[in-house]
Order: structure tokens, then C-alpha cells, then sequence
């Protein structure tokens, strides 16, 4: 606090605090700073509200600011487009865990971005649903933005939200993408499916990986050859299989022009598994699988959704066939069920009379 106290002298803020302590910080980060190049304010509560600041932030101006990381402490944006307004240097920019009291809608956060030409690394996430754009109106054609620099995006929000985002801005030299959507029941991004093809450094992607876990499920394009961190990540949180089933079939049926380049598609899960496996039918996972038009080498790692997925191949392959390309099945511990290993053995003879040989492990 006594460091606090001297604005002019401070190059670097690094705080990680609990929201008891933030009351008397945030006063003291509302002064000029001209000489900061960093600041990062973390708050710990993990159950505690956002820390909501009502007035200027960083006193209007830090002409050296590089680097702005909040999470849990929100101020009004037109208070941090001021700060943004006065620096050119601006390579990083993180806003988390955005109340409900201070939403900004995209053209706002799209106009205070335009002036940061050095801008790097961006992560806008909110705190609640409800910050959403209102229902789709006849609006004027959107005024795009370009931010030339920018190679890292990370979304946390609804959907609404990201199309509108995407809409109006252009990204020529981002390679890595992070998009967490609020659960619910469709998920339509036509815009941002338009989008992601127009970034030449993610097309096309090799592998996909799909991760269920007891509280979200996520989509990873990896394209093949290239470092980990020039992916495409994209999830929702929801606890039943079937719901993150019905995610990742709508994502993968919207993206359908980037799974046609998929040769491998690995399914697996985290430390804990999520409920409603019960009410998971052959028809999920025959829709799931159907955009993979193709995938040579399918990988299940979870030997509690291989008895499903067993079905639905055996089912399907008595009529069209889904994953007509596929030559390599992995299967964990399907030879544990003397039901499903039969079952799976039948898949695999009924290709092969079909001239496709699938070779098959566990």
C-alpha cells in the first residue's frame, strides 16, 4: 500500500489479493501512472463476487501500459477505453470475470480495440450468461476493425456475443483460438464459422480431440505440424454426456468444411466422468460421428462410452456406414465385456466383407 502511494514511480503491479483486501487498491490504482508498463490484479475468492470499481482507472492515461490483466475486479468500460486510448504499446489485454454491472456489448469492446495496433495476446471473458447482446434486430452493416498484431484470442461468453465479435473485426495473424460458450441447448455461430477458414495459419486441422468431464466438454483442432499453441479450443460447461454429445455434433456439423480434412478423431475423457450415460442413444454418436467424412484412425480412451459407441457402428454399418475412411480403431477395454468384444469383432467383419479392413486394438 505504501508503494501504492507513489504512482510516478511504478513500472509493475502484480497483485494476487482476496476481496477484502481490494477496497483500498483499487482507490489506489486510480491515479496517473505514466511510468507502468504492467499491471496484473488477481482476485482469489473462488466463491466470492467481482470487485466492481465505478471510477477512472489508472487515471485516464498510462501511455507505457503494455500489459492489463483483471480478473475479478471490473471497471466500467469507457473508463478502461480511455487507458487504452492513450497508450500505442498495448501488447496484452486481459479482462475476466466481467459482471453483469459493467457489460460492454461488441461494438463497444470493438471500438475501444481499434487504436491497438501492437496488440497481441486478448482474453475477454464474463461472469454470468445474462451478458449478452439483446435479440438479433435489423442492424446497420457492421464497420470492420483489423487488429494486424494479434495471434492469441480467448472468448468466455454466449454465443450471441462472439458472433456479433467476429463479425466486425478481422485477425490476419492469429493462429491460436480459445472459445468457452455458456451452456445451452443451440449453439448457431455462422459467423464465426465463416470466421475461423479465413485464418490461413489454422486450415486445415489433422486431428480433432474430444474431452468430456464431469462439468464440460471441449473441441480441439490440432493442425498437423505445427506447435501446440496454434489450435483451435472450443467447449461449453455442462455436466450429462448426452448434452456435451449435442455440443460437439452442432460445433463439428457447423464446421463441417474443416472435419472433412480430419484423418483422426480421439475421444476421451478427464479425472471424473460425467453423468447421463444412461440416456445416451446410438443415434448421438451416429451423428457425432457422420461430418468425419474422412477419418482414417478413431481413438477411445474411455472404456465407459465404448459399449455406445459399439452399438452405434454395429447399427449403422447394416445400412450406409459412417466413417467410411476409417482403417485404424482403438477401443479401450472393449475385450472386458465379452458382449461388446463381440459386437465389435461383427463391425469389423462387416467391413471387411465390404473391402475396408479396420485394424483393431485396445
Amino acid at each position: 500500500m505504501v508503494a501504492l502511494r507513489y504512482p510516478d514511480r511504478l513500472c509493475e503491479i502484480d497483485l494476487d489479493v482476496t476481496s477484502s483486501m481490494t477496497g483500498s487498491i483499487v482507490e489506489s490504482i486510480q491515479k496517473p501512472c505514466q511510468a507502468l508498463e504492467s499491471i496484473r490484479i488477481t482476485v482469489k475468492d473462488a466463491t466470492g463476487p467481482s470487485i466492481l470499481a465505478r471510477n477512472a482507472f489508472l487515471g485516464g492515461s498510462a501511455p507505457h501500459l503494455r500489459k492489463v490483466k483483471l480478473d475479478g475486479i471490473a471497471f466500467p468500460f469507457p473508463e478502461i477505453r480511455q487507458v487504452l486510448l492513450s497508450t500505442n504499446n498495448l501488447v496484452e489485454l486481459h479482462l475476466s470475470n466481467i459482471p453483469d454491472d459493467v457489460y460492454f456489448s461488441p461494438d463497444d469492446l470493438v471500438t475501444g480495440l481499434f487504436i491497438l495496433v501492437q496488440l497481441k495476446r486478448l482474453t475477454v471473458g464474463f461472469h454470468s450468461p445474462t451478458s449478452r447482446p439483446p435479440p438479433s434486430m435489423t442492424r446497420p452493416p457492421f464497420q470492420r476493425t483489423t487488429l494486424p498484431s494479434l495471434t492469441f484470442l480467448d472468448f468466455h461468453g454466449a454465443s450471441e456475443y462472439l458472433e456479433e465479435f467476429v463479425a466486425r473485426i478481422d485477425f490476419p495473424a492469429l493462429c491460436d483460438v480459445t472459445i468457452r460458450l455458456f451452456n445451452q441447448i443451440f449453439f448457431e455461430i455462422p459467423q464465426f464459422c465463416q470466421f475461423i477458414p479465413r485464418l490461413i495459419a489454422l486450415r486445415p486441422p489433422a486431428w480433432v480431440v474430444v474431452t468430456h468431464s464431469v462439468e464440460s466438454v471441449s473441441v480441439l483442432f490440432v493442425r498437423e505440424g505445427k506447435p501446440s499453441n496454434e489450435n483451435c479450443f472450443l467447449g461449453t460447461s455442462c455436466r450429462r454426456l448426452d448434452w456435451q454429445l449435442s455440443f460437439v455434433t452442432q460445433i463439428s456439423s457447423q464446421l463441417s468444411p474443416l472435419v472433412s480434412s480430419v484423418c483422426s478423431l480421439n475421444i476421451k475423457t478427464g479425472h471424473e466422468f460425467p453423468s447421463g450415460e444412461e440416456d445416451v442413444d446410438s443415434t448421438q454418436w451416429l451423428e457425432l460421428f457422420q461430418p468425419f467424412t474422412h477419418v482414417t484412425q478413431v481413438y477411445v480412451g474411455e472404456k465407459r462410452i465404448v459399449p455406445g459407441i459399439v452399438r452405434a457402428l454395429v447399427a449403422d454399418d447394416m445400412a450406409a456406414g459412417v466413417l467410411p475412411e476409417l482403417t485404424k480403431l482403438h477401443l479401450e477395454g472393449y475385450r472386458s465385456s465379452p458382449s461388446v468384444a463381440t459386437a465389435t469383432e461383427q463391425f469389423v467383419a462387416t467391413r471387411r466383407l465390404s473391402g475396408r479392413r479396420v485394424h483393431l486394438t485396445d
